[in-house]
């Protein structure tokens, strides 16, 4: 892997790891301590925004980023390629698929609907607001499990890349 794709994969990893460990373990944690609970939705409303786009772009950097190198392995490997990788990386492609569902549920479904119900532009109330800030809670702590499955699938991959090159 070229030194700069290597920081790019590691940055993506970085990114959409840490926002999301963020997210579950100090953010909305946090998010108790405003006493008035429109008030909790409307700010967590409000961090979503930034969020969302912030993990997104992590776990795209890591997709576009290992696609390069996908390329440059199968040149490299030739015909032992798909002998060579093919199990490990159906495995990653599938929790990879998995990944990229539960963030559009939980970015594009759930996110935008709850930040326009906090903020009032659809009905909803209260108790259906804190309703879907548990459920983007509870997809953010499956797609860190899926993230932290896929990570140590790739690590699996190293032994292969470097070992046979």
């Amino acid at each position: 892997m070229t030194p700069i794709l290597v920081w790019l994969h590691l940055l993506g990893i970085v990114i959409s790891l840490g926002s999301g460990l963020f997210f579950i373990l100090v953010f909305y944690p946090s998010l108790k301590s405003l006493p008035d609970p429109a008030q909790r939705m409307k700010t967590l409303a409000e961090a979503l925004k930034y969020f969302h786009p912030l993990f997104l772009f992590g776990i795209c950097l890591v997709f576009v980023s290992g696609a390069i190198r996908l390329t440059d392995l199968k040149v490299s490997f030739g015909t032992l390629y798909y002998s060579t990788f093919g199990r490990i990386l159906l495995w990653k492609f599938g929790m990879t698929l998995l990944i990229f569902l539960a963030a559009g549920m939980q970015c594009f479904g759930m996110g935008l609907k709850l930040g326009r119900m906090a903020n009032g532009v659809i009905p909803g109330d209260l108790a259906f607001q804190e309703k879907y800030a548990r459920k983007i809670k509870r997809v953010m702590t499956v797609n860190l499990i899926f993230l932290a499955t896929t990570l140590y699938i790739g690590l699996k991959l190293i032994p292969l890349v470097y070992g046979k090159m």
